[in-house]
């Protein structure tokens, strides 16, 4: 049974071959899409077009050559050496079109579009700043703390004038702290359109680590209005705080303030608000409760 069966599918495979190569030697008619391509562009000018339209070819061949056309570099070469800024019209004809000698196509006929354009640009080189991106919230904290010190960089971008005029920056790729060696980054730069060139395709960005320390701080005087009337107990507070090293050396009981919670009293106890400078932080203090006694 298997025998059999093995013998079917060796003589299906046999008929499919000589199938496919009648196909291939037989001579069909067919429509080749061939693209065009722009040659001797002038140095001045560039393409504002991201893609040329593909022109239809109808031509006679044998069923081999047909295929290798169609997974070869099949083009209409055009000589744009005397294009102008603007519009220009295409023309061409048979001999304009390029293909390997071992194709033997017959060319039928060529679809030209009378009104076939191309609209040429000026080709210009304009400075745009950079745009730092960050992987997530977390990481732009980090590098707001250790700030980036050349963060206004500028880069030069190379393209169709109307395409760079409307490029406001060039951004970053995602950068994370886990990137800065030496106190610098290499953050690789994302081309903002497929028609523009960037002169270099990386910046490198220094980072100012700043050492975070952690300082305790005693004896800092718990502030409430003299208007309430109260007393509390007890009146001066300690706290441990943490923050940029050049910050938190210079703070001491009179720089840090704590303010009673009024609007906190739970059975004559409440707790302390501090006043802090931006980038320092409270890691702990003590006490946690002040008691409050309303004087008669």
């Amino acid at each position: 049974m298997k025998k059999n069966l093995l013998i079917k599918v060796l003589v299906l495979l046999i008929a499919i071959l000589l199938w496919a190569q009648q196909i291939l030697l037989r001579t069909h008619t067919v429509v080749l899409e061939v693209p065009i391509q722009l040659l001797n562009i002038p140095s001045d000018l560039a393409v504002e077009q991201i893609e040329l339209p593909k022109i239809p070819v109808k031509v006679r061949a044998k069923g081999l050559d047909i295929v290798s056309a169609k997974i070869s570099q099949v083009s209409i070469n055009i000589d744009a050496s005397n294009f102008l800024y603007g519009k220009n019209r295409i023309r061409f004809s048979e001999k304009n079109i390029s293909y390997s000698n071992r194709i033997q196509l017959n060319i039928i006929e060529i679809q030209e579009d009378s009104n076939l354009q191309v609209s040429m640009d000026k080709l210009v080189e304009k400075k745009k700043p950079i745009s730092i991106q960050y992987a997530s919230a977390k990481d732009e904290e980090f590098f707001i703390e250790n700030k980036i010190i050349n963060a206004q960089q500028k880069v030069t971008l190379k393209g169709p004038l109307a395409i760079i005029s409307e490029i406001k920056d060039v951004k970053t790729q995602e950068i994370t702290p886990k990137m800065v060696v030496d106190n610098k980054v290499n953050a690789a730069l994302v081309t903002p359109h497929e028609s523009i060139q960037l002169l270099k395709d990386m910046v490198v960005l220094e980072v100012t680590q700043t050492k975070i320390i952690n300082k305790t701080i005693s004896l800092i005087p718990i502030k409430f209005p003299e208007s309430e009337n109260i007393t509390i107990i007890p009146q001066k507070i300690s706290v441990m705080v943490r923050g940029p090293e050049e910050l938190v050396e210079k703070l001491d009981n009179s720089t840090i303030i704590a303010n009673l919670e009024l609007g906190k009293i739970r059975k004559n106890f409440t707790g302390v608000v501090f006043e802090l400078p931006s980038g320092v932080k409270i890691v702990e203090f003590t006490p946690k409760k002040i008691q409050v006694i309303r004087n008669e």
